[in-house]
Formats: structure tokens, sequence, C-alpha cells
């Protein structure tokens, strides 16, 4: 079929697809979610244990091994590693990317519950939970305010956090910071020991007496009536009158008899501070799918109205996820106006004609809300990604269109009306705009095959890409033809239209300087093609420079952030007290606030550790950009180097991911350990890292209490009864609740505080033995102090060790130091037997990455290959067309050189886009020269005459893709910052492959025909 005979038989008809898609493109686009990132799936699941009170050891022992005995049998499982802190594990499933992660969710909570027979009854439900990105808070609220430390969590829990979740699509809202309140019940030793009693007896009273319990239910002829025993705790009276014993008469023992009853608090598990003052910390999270941006706008509309109704608390926000969302967007959107505009600007001053301005741009409007036709078809959302496609697209929509246009205008040069000009024009390139838009959808359609999270990235880019390209080919081969033939207006350049007459003075310099710049192209080429050798040979000498080159780039997994936030976190010893770090952390927030460039900190301290999120104010307000004051602030830090220091970038999905880091292996702890070590003073060294750390901490002060075999046997002293009220002692128990207000409170039992030390105490201490009477602990076992470990992480079933380190901004990148780790564990310190090195984190992505790329790439240079092939009935014609593919990488290698950009994932994406874009001059200089020959004219005339007529669409095409693209290569403002080193990769290789195109193909180009020639004359 000839869409373009069709397009200008029927122009109405072509009319009201146009308006449909337009139409149709705007609804679709207003259905679209907004959010920072594409939905990904990632098969990762975690499982959060919490044993209270329990040392890292007995962590690994009685919890983590038993249950990642039981998930190591699912089937998909890729890597299983935990981390054992004190009183808690962390255990992270992570799965094949073809494992379906509803089913790997399921078996994971199935195999939990099977290992809960083997865990200790103490534990508190495990929380299982998907790791995805997308399930990050979307907003961070501070609160402050005069109340009571109880009251006020109260009040933030049932007043604020219960508005806040009737928001409409906000999924759960979680308190961080501030202690609940709770009941204490304080026993005092002397008085248990002189009455018999232990503090596991009284908690079991406590628990026994505290619960309403159902009786049953009698079945009546007319009625049924139910039964219950009300034995809930609602006053103090009631818990301290709950009788413990009989002391052989009729007269009880009372709770009171043995302890107090007061008002407490929970254990601190975290505190969090709003610029250095205590806070509560609601983290607000949205429903699955639903709109980011309008999520958050609705919470601070809330916020708004909760503030206006409690004064005296105080409201702030931070961490706003949708700020960055809509920074990110507007962004692109930027890039894409401007990119727009410049375009426009290009095709103006090459055609002359503002006629022929509009009809080509037309293609833009209509290709971008075509695409998100095709987008809400396909299930994407605004994001990053796809936004990013439609930016490097603005160049590539409009190349058709420019090709289509370009010709019908040279034929109407001829003097041909509008329509047989439109007819023949567009006719006569049909093929090359087909295998062009074939190239490009080659190269970007494999993307959408890549594994993994990368993969699961870059799909909705690469088929947003294809999805505008297939809009801007209908565009090219109906609408272009269409408008040309009846709104072209006839060729007549004594006579120009308004605002060429306004713009005459530059478009007509401008026509004078291509004439001129046609006819030196011209005689250069006819020079260049009588020795195609030697201009073979220089561009394989730029080439290969290039090669060694592109050794020199640093390579990265994501290039240096310039956000305008980052993290400082801090460690102090093991067994640090809270009021020390507390202590820590006031100091430190006086330091960070003091600096003019922050805007605000919000920190948590968590036992001996703080982590302080740091904001800083505007760009425009500070003359350091984000790495150079996260220098400054490194070097401030120094003093407090003792609590290990370090400053890194924020981690919006909070997997506490750096730069880089690996993960060494082993079964022995000791071998590993001192292995690890020797290993960490090594990379030390490195200079292109900056803060190294290994997790390995000194050991934690422990106080081991080892049963006597023999007399705990002759005591009658059960091991289990002898933990439990050791645990009780110290720990507490909270297996009742107390109810008020209706509001419950955990009721805790244990010792007076001055008693709950039992090193101090280890001779005053007893337990029960089987017949219920107090044994002295000293007679059963004895007390050992030593230190164990603060952390324990394992790998796979097996002991780990991991160091890691962000990069030097200044430095080689990421990709250096893996080699250089590699020298290390090959020269300097050989591997154990028995233990082994992988790469974790982003490390290990970009490793993965540099894998995936190459198989797009190489995919995307067969597919082109089976494309031309196809469209020219010839498999060595598209060898000459693919030649210019690694002149395009002399480019790209070049401008990431000059302008010091690393090589990172957007560089990659850079390049793919390159695979496509420059095999589009050669097609046009390879398709006129071939229809040249086939009407008897010898090649290098050919080549000749198809450079004349082929000079001004390629470099249209080129300037107007580099056009698109300058805003993104630029980097408007903090949020593209990270982004600029794809833009500087399809420039420098589009500058490259263009001005190398028109003398490098044609040379490729005459060796081509005379093999093809000589060929046909063996087959003669």
């Amino acid at each position: 079929m000839n869409l373009a005979k069709l397009s200008i038989q029927r122009p109405v008809f072509i009319a009201c697809t146009v308006i449909l898609i337009v139409v149709v493109g705007i609804v679709s686009f207003g259905k679209l979610g907004v959010e920072n990132f594409p939905d990904m799936s990632i098969p990762t699941i975690s499982i959060n244990v919490t044993y209270p009170g329990a040392a890292p050891n007995e962590i690994e022992t009685l919890v983590a091994k038993p249950i990642e005995d039981e998930l190591s049998t699912i089937s998909g499982l890729k890597k299983l590693r935990s981390i054992c802190n004190e009183g808690s594990v962390v255990i992270v499933a992570e799965f094949s990317s073809e494992t379906v992660i509803s089913y790997a969710e399921q078996q994971i909570r199935d195999k939990v519950a099977f290992a809960k027979k083997k865990l200790p009854a103490e534990l508190e439900e495990p929380v299982i939970k998907r790791l995805d990105p997308a399930d990050q808070p979307i907003l961070s609220i501070s609160l402050q305010s005069k109340l009571g430390e109880n009251e006020f969590y109260d009040f933030a829990s049932e007043t604020i956090k219960q508005r806040l979740i009737s928001v409409s699509n906000v999924g759960s809202v979680d308190i961080v910071g501030g202690r609940k309140k709770e009941i204490w019940v304080e026993l005092d030793r002397n008085k248990l020991k002189s009455r018999n009693l232990s503090a596991t007896q009284v908690s079991q009273r406590i628990a026994a007496g505290g619960a309403n319990i159902p009786a049953g239910k009698v079945r009546g002829e007319d009625s049924d009536l139910s039964f219950r025993t009300i034995n809930e705790y609602r006053s103090f009276d009631e818990i301290r009158n709950v009788p413990i014993s009989f002391l052989n008469n009729e007269i009880p023992i009372q709770l009171s008899d043995v302890g107090r009853v007061v008002v407490g608090s929970e254990d601190v598990t975290s505190l969090a501070f709003w610029n250095g003052k205590p806070a509560l910390f609601l983290l607000v999270y949205k429903q699955s799918g639903a709109n980011s941006v309008q999520v958050a706008e609705a919470v601070k509309k809330k916020i708004i109205d909760l503030q206006k109704e409690f004064p005296e608390v105080k409201f702030d926000f931070y961490n706003d996820s949708s700020k960055v969302v809509k920074d990110n967007v507007w962004d692109v959107e930027e890039s894409i106006y401007i990119g727009i505009a410049l375009t426009i600007i290009v095709v103006l001053f090459f055609l002359g004609s503002v006629r022929s301005t509009l009809i080509t741009g037309l293609a833009l409007p209509t290709s971008l809300l075509g695409s998100f036709i095709l987008m809400s078809f396909a299930g994407f959302t605004i994001n990053q990604m796809t936004l990013l496609a439609l930016s490097l697209a603005v160049g590539l929509l409009i190349d058709d269109a420019i090709v289509v246009r370009e010709n019908i205008h040279r034929h109407k040069e001829m003097g041909k009306d509008s329509k047989q000009a439109a007819l023949d024009g567009t006719k006569e390139v049909t093929l090359a705009v087909l295998a062009t838009t074939f190239a490009i959808l080659a190269v970007f359609g494999p993307i959408a095959f890549i594994d993994g999270v990368i993969g699961q990235i870059l799909r909705p880019f690469g088929l947003t890409v294809c999805f505008a390209l297939l809009i801007s080919l209908y565009d090219a081969l109906t609408i272009a033809p269409m408008m040309s033939a009846y709104f072209g207006g006839e060729h007549n350049p004594k006579e120009p239209g308004k605002i060429e007459r306004y713009l005459s003075i530059p478009l007509r310099a401008f026509d004078r300087f291509q004439e001129k710049l046609t006819n030196g192209y011209v005689k250069t080429l006819g020079i260049s093609t009588k020795h195609p050798l030697f201009v073979l040979s220089i561009a394989l000498l730029i080439f290969v420079s290039s090669i060694f080159l592109s050794k020199t780039l640093k390579s990265e997994f994501i290039p240096t952030q310039d956000l305008g936030q980052f993290t400082v976190t801090f460690e102090l010893p093991p067994g640090s007290s809270v009021e020390a770090t507390k202590e820590l952390n006031e100091d430190v927030n006086a330091l960070l606030r003091s600096k003019k460039e922050v805007g605000l900190t919000a920190g948590y301290v968590k036992q001996n550790k703080i982590d302080i999120y740091v904001e800083l104010v505007s760009s425009k307000k500070r003359e350091m950009n984000t790495p150079q004051f996260k220098e400054y602030i490194r070097k401030e830090l120094s003093p407090y180097a003792y609590a290990k220091p370090i400053v890194k970038n924020y981690d919006a999905i909070g997997g506490g991911q750096r730069s880089f880091s690996f993960v060494i292996t082993g079964n022995n702890p000791e071998e590993i350990e001192s292995y690890s070590k020797l290993v960490f003073e090594k990379v030390k060294k490195i200079p292109d890292l900056t803060d190294p750390d290994i997790s390995l901490r000194d050991g934690a002060p422990e106080f081991k209490i080892v049963p006597k075999g023999e007399q705990i046997v002759k005591m009658g002293v059960n091991p289990q009864a002898l933990g439990k009220e050791l645990r009780t002692i110290v720990e507490g128990d909270t297996s009742a609740v107390f109810r008020e207000k209706n509001l419950e409170y955990d009721i805790r039992v244990r010792m007076l505080e001055d008693q709950r030390n039992i090193e101090k105490n280890f001779r005053q201490v007893s337990v029960p033995n089987i017949n219920g009477y107090l044994v002295p602990l000293s007679f059963v076992s004895s007390g050992v102090s030593t230190t164990g470990p603060a952390t324990i992480q394992r790998q796979n079933r097996s002991r780990s060790v991991e160091i890691s380190a962000d990069t030097n901004p200044n430095g080689r990148g990421s990709g250096y130091t893996m080699s250089e780790l590699q020298r290390i564990l090959k020269e300097d310190l050989p591997l154990p037997e028995g233990i082994k090195v992988s790469y974790s984190g982003q490390t290990e992505n970009l490793e993965s990455t540099g894998k995936n790329m190459a198989i797009a790439l190489g995919l995307g240079v067969v597919f082109i290959y089976l494309v031309l092939a196809s469209l020219y009935e010839s498999f060595i014609i598209p060898i000459s067309i693919l030649v210019v593919i690694p002149l395009a990488m002399t480019g790209a290698f070049i401008g990431l050189y000059v302008t010091g950009k690393s090589m990172d994932i957007f560089a990659n994406i850079g390049m793919i886009l390159l695979f496509g874009l420059a095999t589009k001059n050669s097609i046009l200089l390879i398709d006129f020269a071939k229809d040249l020959q086939n009407t008897g004219v010898d090649t290098r005339t050919a080549l000749i005459e198809a450079g004349r007529a082929r000079l001004r669409p390629i470099l249209m095409t080129s300037i107007a893709l580099i056009a698109g693209m300058m805003p993104v290569a630029v980097g408007l403002n903090e949020a593209s910052k990270q982004r600029t080193s794809m833009g500087v990769t399809v420039i420098g290789g589009l500058i490259s492959s263009t001005i190398l195109t028109l003398y490098v193909i044609p040379a490729v180009y005459q060796y081509i025909t005379k093999l093809i020639d000589s060929m046909s004359k063996k087959k003669k």
C-alpha cells in the first residue's frame, strides 16, 4: 500500500486520524500515574524477627539458622543473607529474576510458619514483606510538642496517625521515636526469696489473671445465651491485688506483698531528633499503584488542617518523595520543551520556510501524544525513564519528517507542483525512512528482554522510544506528504512569506553558507573517493586511539549524586549507653546546623548508632555542590573519628547500599575474621574510595551464665526454666496487658532496677527448681565476663563479612576499584581455601549491567543487520552501513573524556541509542547512491551525487538530534545533573559519526561494490 498516495487522495481521513491521536493522547496522559521510577517487581523478601534481650550469638543459633535451613529448600532462591544484631535478625531472601514474587512470598511464609516450632517461644511475630522500591515512605513528618513523652506518643498514635490513614490512598503510617507507656511491675528480690517465689511465677499469675475467657454458649428454644469471664486489668489496684500464692493457709500472698506497680515507658529502641531537638517521626506510605504526587499533596493539605486544629504541636515534613518526582518530571519536561524549540529553529534555518517548519514540527506533538496512548495500554507511568525516553526521542521524532519534507522540498525546487512533489518525494525516501526507523527499533526492542532489575528499569524506556518512533513513522509517511500537498505552498523564493521577510537576512546568510558547505564537501568527497584506503586508515587509527582513551574513563553504576541531600552515620563502641550516643548526636547536630548550607537535619539514635539525614538549602543559595559539601563535612567530622563517621549518599530505597561493596564468606568464623581484616587494611589504602567500613565490630561486653552439669541435675533445676527466670529478672516478661480509655498497654514484670544486674548480684540471685523451691544461681552455674560479636552477618548459610565504601567523586570510579580488588586478591592476599569473595549492592549491579548492556548492544547490531539485509535484499550492503557504529563510539568516548563524565548506566543507555542513530546517516547516503547506480551511474559519481543531495538532510537530522539532546547534556538543575553523561555520549557520537560518515562510508561502499561486482562475475 502506498501510504503517501492514500494520504494525498484522502486528506480528511488522515486529518481525522491525527485529531483522534491528539484527543485520545490527551485523555491517556491525564490517566497516567506519576512516579519517580518505573514499577518494579524485585524478587527479594525480608523477614524481620525480634527476640528482645538476646545477644547476636543466640540470635544466630536460635533464630537465624533454623529459619535459613527451611528457606534454603525453596526453588529459585538466589541468595540468602542474614544480619544478626542484639535482639533482632533481618533475613533477606533474593530470588532469580524469573521467579514470581507472589509465589516466593507465599513459600517464605509457609517455611517460616513451619520453622516456628524450632524457635524460642518468646519471639515476637516475624514480619515478612517484599522489598519494593515503590513501598518506601512518600513523606516523613516531624512532630514536636511540650506534652509528656507517653501522652505525646499516644496523641501521635491515636489521633494524628489515624487522621493521616484516613487520607485517600494512604496505605499505612509508621511511628519512629518516642516511647509508649508501659505498666511496670517491679519485684523485690528479698521479698520474693522470703516467700519462696520466683519472678517467673509472679509473671505467670499476672498473665493468668488478666484475660477475658469465653465460657461458652447455651442454646435455648428462643435464643442463645453466651457466658464469659471478665478479668481484664482496668486499675492499678486490680494488679496489686492479684493473688500470687497461698502460704499453707488461707492467707493469700498478693502482688503488693512482693513488688510495686508504677507507670513507665518502653525501653528505648530509637529516638528521633528534628534539627537536634527531640521529636516524633511519622512515615507515610501510599497504597500500591497510587499516584505518589497526589497522595503526598493530599497528606500535606491534611497536615495544614491538623496544624490549625492542634496549634500546640509543631508539624514539619522532610524527605518529600513527591518533590523529587516533580523535580525530575519538570526537569525532563523542560528538556523536552527546550529540545523542541531548538529542533524547530534548526529546521527553519535549513529549509528557510515557516510552512515547511510547521509541517515538520507537527510530528512532535502528534508522536508524543500518540506515545501516551501506547504507554497507557502498556501500563506504564510518567516517570524518570519514560520521560527520559521522550526527551531523547524529540530529535528522533522529527527525523523522518525532516527527511520526507526535505525531499519534497527538493522536488518542488525542480519545478513540480505540490501534489506531485509530495508523492514523488515521499516515494523516493520511503525505503530509507523505513530502514532508519526499523534500525532504531531493532536497537531498542532487545532492551525489553534484559533480565533483572536493570531490565525492569530499562524496559519502559526502550518501549516508550519504540512507541514514539512508530507514531512518527506514521506521521512521516502520511501527515507530512498530505500537509505538503495541500498546505506546503508553491516554491517561490522570490516571494517569501511575512515571517521569512523578517528573518530574511539570517535565513539568506545561512542559505549561502549551506551552498558553500555543500560545494566544499563535494570537492573534498571527490578527493577522498580517489583515495579510499587512506580514508579508512585514518578512520581506523582514530577508532583504535579512542579505544585506548576509553580505558581511562571511570566506570560506575550510578553517577555521583548532586541532589542536595545526604546521610551522616556514627557508631560508638558496643556497649555505649544511649545517653552517650545522645550527647554525641547533640554535638554533631550543632556542628551541622552551624553551616549555612544546611537547611535541616533529621536523625535517629539507636543505642550506640546515629543516623542523620541532611538536606541542603537550594543550590542557588550555596556555593558548593553536594559532593563538595560532603567532602567538607567529612573533614569537619575528623574530631569524632572514634565514632566512625561516614558521610554517604542518601539511600531512598532504604537498602543501605553503597557505591562499592563486596562480601567475604566461609565456614570458619575465625579465619574469615582475620582474612577480612587484612583485606580491609588494603582497601583503606585505595585513594579512590572514601569512608571504607567493615561489618566486623569490637566485641560487645556480655556476662555468660554457664550451667554446672552435675550440680544442676542434683538441685533439680531445668536449664530452660533457669533461662526463663533470668530473662524475666533482666528483660522482663510482657505476657499481660492493661487497658485504659480503650488503649492497651503492656504490663512488664521484672526486678527493681538496682537488682537487674546479674553480674553484680550473682550470689544473691535465685532460680526455681522443678518443685518450685528457690536455689541460689551460684550453686548451679558459674558466671563468665567476656565479649561477644556486636553483629553477625551470614550469606548462603555461612558466616560473612562485608566491606563497603563510597567512590571518590574525583577518583577513577567503581570499575577501577573492582579491578584493584581483584589484583589484591590475586597478588597480595590470595584467597585461602574455603573462602569466597563476591560483589554486592551497586558493585554487583555494575557487574551485571556491563554484561546485560553488552548483550543488548550485540543483539542490537545483529537486528540492525537483519533489518537492513531484509530491506536491501543483500547480506553485504548492510556491512557498509554498520561500519559507522565504531565511528560513533569514537565520539562518545572522546565526549565523555573531555567532559570528565563516567561510563555509568546513563552513558550505557546513550550508547545503545547511539547505535541506532548512527546508522541513519549511512542509510540516507547509501540508499540514494544505490538508486543512482540502478540508473547506470558509476559508483564514484553516484556517491558524490548522493553526498550533494543528502548533505542537507544528514546535517538537519544530526543537528536536530544534537539540539534535542543539548538540555540533557547540560543538566539544567540538580535533578538532571546525574543524567548528563547520556547527553554527552549521544552528542559526541553524533558529531563523530556525522563527520566521519560523510567520508568513511563512501570509502567502504566503494570496496563493498567491488566485492559485489567480483562475486557477480564469478557467478556468471
